[in-house]
């Protein structure tokens, strides 16, 4: 509730600070209104909350991504804007697990890990007195991450982390010189409908509703009236809430709350279509 009142005030703060003849700047407008692509290199720390031991995971993977938006004005040459998003990444590679046995005996093997990342974001594009846009908004979407520790049995054909995902956030795009622009985006997410899924060993239970903060940081330069390069720095923070253990065949098995931290950056390059 706190997050769609957050949202919906700074619409309003928006629609009142924001004169109703000014239209978008035309960088930002051909920046938002693109289809872009990137290779990445991320970060993952994972961390089991389990005392006295727990599981842990870090590295880096490779990956890739796609994503389109716009950003046109509802009525020609007024504001607001609509703003529209949708973006794909994926990442794979081998990342180091660190662990234990049942019996506590600890484990060190490697994680072929993929992880992938589904969002949507809709909302209203505010142009402001120095040529720079501020755009609250709405989301929504899905993560998954594939994690198959090798060489030990225990996971089997691996794990299987999922969640949708709802939220709110605020973008904001400035224009520093006539054919680069520096945007920021900060969002709030809620992490709900998801579980883990073991096949090995017929395991699958649901997750609570957990928080996820996002951030990133944009430097896009425009190389000619339609295309341009961007290079972004982004950095992500969740929980997943964990299960209430059940009893198996001499054992019982659950998933303990965990923290997730993965940072980042990509380059890429966009074609503009308004």
């Amino acid at each position: 509730m706190r997050t769609k009142q957050l949202a919906l005030g700074l619409v309003m703060l928006g629609a009142v600070a924001v004169p109703a003849g000014w239209a978008a700047s035309p960088l930002i407008q051909a920046f938002e209104t693109s289809i872009n692509l990137d290779a990445n290199f991320m970060h993952t720390q994972y961390h089991e909350n389990l005392s006295p031991i727990g599981d842990d995971e870090s590295g880096f993977t490779e990956g890739a991504g796609v994503t389109i938006g716009s950003l046109l004005p509802l009525k020609p040459g007024y504001s607001p804007d609509l703003y529209t998003y949708l973006g794909y990444n994926i990442n794979a590679g081998n990342i180091h697990y660190g662990g234990y046995f049942q019996d506590g005996t600890p484990l060190a093997a490697t994680d072929h890990a993929v992880f992938q990342n589904i969002e949507a974001r809709i909302g209203a594009g505010f142009p402001l007195a120095n040529g720079s846009e501020l755009i609250p908004f709405i989301a929504g979407g899905y993560q998954a991450w594939n994690r198959n520790v090798d060489g030990t049995g225990v996971f089997g054909g691996g794990e299987f982390y999922h969640s949708g995902l709802f939220g709110a956030g605020l973008r904001y795009d400035y224009p520093v010189s006539p054919t680069v622009v520096v945007s920021g985006t900060a969002e709030i997410l809620g992490l709900a409908g998801g579980g883990v899924h073991n096949p090995s060993i017929n395991f699958g239970r649901g997750f609570g509703v957990t928080p996820e903060e996002h951030l990133e940081f944009e430097v896009s330069d425009q190389i000619s009236p339609r295309w341009h390069v961007f290079g972004t720095g982004f950095f992500t923070h969740f929980n997943y809430s964990g299960t209430h253990p059940e009893y198996f065949p001499y054992y019982y098995v659950y998933e303990p709350q965990s923290v997730t931290t993965q940072y980042g950056f990509s380059i890429g390059f966009g074609y503009s279509f308004d």
